[in-house]
């Protein structure tokens, strides 16, 4: 009698998922739509002619909406504060897969903010766009920002370049950990120093740039020697042998002069590095303390109208 095989059940391939099953499916749309509502910028959904199909809970507030119905009875094109604005994002679409645009909405109570819109055409079976999807991110705090920068930019401003000097060497001697004790001292000197009006920055590895407004009787010069009296009195604890030391840089803000951005700050720098070079020829700042307390050149002398300076770069 002939022995009986046994059927073997198929196997499913590795690299091949099963299709879902119907309740799976719901589970996994449900899932991507609670993200949807989670994320804090506005997603839509919209027709070419300003319908709008799909709104997450975030762009409804966005827009000042209390109700995603009453949102879906308006169209896109009653937000646009400009209609071209519209018009441009659907020209660029029409020929690019993406369009990327800043532009200002008014909400439903005429407050109007500005926009970052990522925008996608999506194409039907005809190659025509169907519809739009996109996102929007509210930049306004990002606007009023630059506009104050642009107001301030007028007026009697100044930037200051500092560097502190022998960092390298505080790094190799005692370690990265130590060389950002100091950096931390800088930026600690700044923030006692500079007043709620000026901006500073740590701009490289050991480079911070400071964006002063001139004031009646505290000019650039009092400023100057506050940061270096912070620089002279700073200690690093259980390194008392060790001596902050910056070279500074000091420029005014004239847009007569300085035709490009570049120029600017490669002024700054020039100016900054000047008296650095001066220090090289003295001992470096890894130094007995009895031994740091002659006094380095200050960067009072160092002003634009002081210095030669010509925009092809620093000189070798």
């Amino acid at each position: 009698m002939a022995e009986r095989q046994r059927k073997r059940p198929k196997r499913t391939p590795p690299d091949a998922p099963a299709a879902p099953t119907a309740p799976a499916f719901r589970v996994g749309e449900d899932r991507y739509k609670a993200l949807v509502e989670q994320l804090p910028v506005g997603i839509y959904r919209t027709t070419l002619d300003g319908m709008i199909i799909e709104a997450n809970a975030v762009l409804v507030r966005m827009l000042g909406h209390k109700r995603p119905q009453t949102l879906f009875d308006c169209n896109v094109e009653d937000f646009y504060v400009k209609g071209e604005d519209r018009s441009r994002v659907i020209e660029k679409l029409s020929s690019k897969p993406t369009s990327f645009q800043e532009f200002e909405l008014r909400r439903i109570d005429g407050r109007r903010f500005w926009v970052r819109d990522y925008c996608r055409g999506v194409k039907g079976p005809d190659g025509s766009i169907h519809h739009l999807d996109g996102i929007l991110v509210d930049i306004t705090d990002r606007k009023t920002a630059e506009r104050k920068l642009a107001k301030r930019l007028k007026e009697d401003n100044y930037l200051v370049f500092l560097d502190i000097d022998y960092l390298k060497e505080v790094n190799d001697a005692h370690g990265h950990a130590v060389g950002d004790l100091l950096l931390q001292g800088v930026a600690a000197i700044l923030r006692s120093t500079l007043r709620e009006s000026d901006v500073f920055g740590r701009i490289g590895g050991d480079e911070f740039a400071v964006l002063a407004m001139r004031s009646k009787g505290l000019g650039e010069r009092a400023l100057l020697a506050r940061i270096e009296e912070g620089v002279r009195t700073f200690r690093v604890k259980k390194f008392g042998h060790l001596r902050l030391s910056v070279s500074m840089g000091l420029v005014r803000v004239d847009p007569q002069k300085y035709q490009q951005l570049d120029d600017f700050l490669a002024h700054a720098d020039f100016l900054m590095y000047q008296q650095k070079r001066s220090k090289e020829r003295k001992p470096a700042l890894i130094k007995p303390a009895e031994k740091a307390a002659k006094k380095e050149p200050t960067a009072n002398s160092l002003f634009a109208e002081n210095r030669p300076w010509k925009p092809t770069g620093i000189p070798a």
